[in-house]
């Protein structure tokens, strides 16, 4: 396929992409599923051996969201838009999520994996055992983890739910030491508003803040609790320019210039 036929599928791909329709993010089994993601403490059990494989960064990813598989993988390098007038009330420095809303949105973007078409069964989905999660002005932004997957989820200013990936066969706590770092999400989400970059990830257990520098220079902070992070920006289309992450750690240095490019091929072992 030359370059011209590829930016065509491309293109096409990226038009066919839509938000999950509201129907299939109520459930009452994921209201099960909650009650057990809220009410259990989180340990740090790592995956089975056979998990670890030496794959890449990107082999792991499943994405959620549209309506066909071709359309699902392309949905992680969709470009945005460069439309200032969108997700206007977004700000660099997060507030943090209530714990009703969490809960909500939790159920919500659970109920999706739901979906027999994703192949994850209920007792997979039973492990899960950590909600992380932000507002930015009149938007929601929420990851659950669990020793074999993680997912994030989004609530757009609409109201719609947005499941924007899945990250499988995570490091484990001991892999990852103090400093180290893994990006289990890093892929460009459509709204009705334009194109958002969706960030979140796995810490050593050194590291007590991330900042990320956008492409255009601009320092967005990120939320961070229990050795997880999450954060999100409105990012322009065809972005081309590097994203970079810093770590700060809690002797007060820091870990800088970390490419989110080559983290999410491969995570930053210490």
């Amino acid at each position: 396929m030359n370059s011209t036929d590829s930016r065509k599928l491309d293109q096409q791909l990226r038009a066919a992409a839509q938000p999950v329709a509201a129907g299939r993010v109520h459930h009452v089994s994921a209201q099960a599923l909650l009650e057990r993601i809220v009410s259990s403490p989180r340990t740090a059990e790592a995956p089975p051996a056979s998990a670890l494989r030496p794959a890449l960064h990107w082999r792991r990813w499943a994405v959620a969201g549209v309506a066909a598989a071709a359309v699902s993988a392309a949905a992680l390098i969709v470009p945005g838009v460069g439309d200032e007038a969108a997700y206007a009330s977004w700000t660099a420095t997060p507030a943090a999520l209530p714990a009703g809303a969490a809960e909500t949105l939790s159920r919500d973007c659970m109920t999706q994996k739901l979906a027999p078409d994703w192949g994850y069964t209920q007792a997979e989905l039973d492990q899960a055992r950590e909600v992380l999660g932000e507002t930015r002005g009149a938007y929601q932004y929420v990851t659950v983890a669990t020793g074999r997957w993680t997912a994030t989820c989004f609530r757009d200013k609409a109201g719609s739910v947005h499941w924007g990936s899945s990250f499988e066969s995570p490091v484990p706590d001991a892999q990852l030491g103090g400093k180290g770092v893994e990006l289990q999400a890093w892929g460009q989400l459509k709204t009705s508003e334009g194109y958002a970059r969706l960030m979140a990830g796995h810490l050593g257990a050194d590291v007590t803040g991330v900042d990320v520098t956008r492409p255009d220079g601009t320092t967005v902070r990120a939320t961070v609790r229990d050795r997880y992070f999450l954060a999100w920006y409105p990012e322009a289309a065809e972005e081309t320019r590097p994203t970079t992450i810093t770590l700060r750690l809690k002797d007060g240095g820091t870990v800088t210039d970390l490419s989110a490019r080559d983290l999410y091929e491969a995570p930053k072992l210490d």
